[in-house]
């Protein structure tokens, strides 16, 4: 299975952690948001992995360029950003688009049950399977309920979407390329036609996407155990 991380972003909302380095290298415990995505991946057995940027694309380009765990693409979007869905439509080859790929938001660190794989494949007239949790108190993520056998629903329910997600690229290929389309948009399309299931994650999530959030885990014990292997992992793989 090959993946796509979606790392292309305006650099705004984390203020001046940003300034000069864009939100998915900057480091937490010394790892940054992307390469615990990529050990993620490797865990996972990913053959491929594509990778957008935008604000300071060049820095991620560079970040990864000496990476031998698994081939790497970034797609820099110099001109404008293209969003979720047109990133994906635009980065992806279309001999890719027959298969399931999985999408990973580096934003957000999964700690998932050891027992844990994404799916591999998709159910017969399923086009997106998403990884859910309950909505934490006080907070005002898209609502989702899940039905029976896995069927979504948005704008209502307890669960909200946590960033990881399996898709069927044949699902965007109507979209242009190098134009802005956003994922949520092809969700709810989806949801309409009943081609989009999902399920609660087995594990923890720490959202990091702003600098409050930031804030308040950097004076935390965040990988615990895991920091050896994934600190292994990078230097294995020439990112260290």
């Amino acid at each position: 299975m090959n993946a796509f991380v979606l790392a292309a972003g305006f650099g705004k909302r984390m203020g001046s952690l940003t300034q000069n380095t864009p939100k998915p290298l900057l480091q937490i415990q010394s790892i940054t948001l992307l390469d615990y995505a990529l050990y993620l991946l490797h865990i996972w057995k990913i053959q491929k992995v594509w990778v957008n940027a935008h604000y300071l694309g060049e820095q991620i380009l560079n970040h990864v360029k000496n990476f031998t765990g698994f081939p790497i693409e970034v797609s820099i979007e110099k001109d404008k950003i293209l969003g979720t869905a047109g990133g994906i439509r635009t980065a992806l080859p279309q001999d890719h688009f027959s298969e399931p790929i999985l999408l990973i938001n580096p934003d957000t660190l999964f700690f998932p049950n050891p027992e844990f794989t994404p799916k591999q494949n998709l159910a017969t007239g399923i086009k997106i399977h998403l990884y859910l949790l309950p909505i934490p108190e006080g907070e005002n993520y898209t609502q989702i309920s899940i039905g029976k056998d896995g069927a979504l629903e948005f704008g209502k329910g307890e669960f909200y979407y946590i960033g990881l997600s399996v898709i069927d690229p044949s699902c965007l290929s109507k979209l242009e390329k190098n134009q802005y389309y956003d994922l949520s948009d092809t969700f709810r399309e989806c949801a309409k036609k009943g081609e989009i299931t999902g399920e609660i994650f087995p594990g923890e999530v720490f959202d990091l996407g702003t600098k409050e959030l930031w804030e308040t885990y950097q004076s935390k014990d965040i990988f615990g155990s895991h920091l050896i292997n994934i600190k292994s992992f990078l230097s294995r793989t020439n990112m260290t």
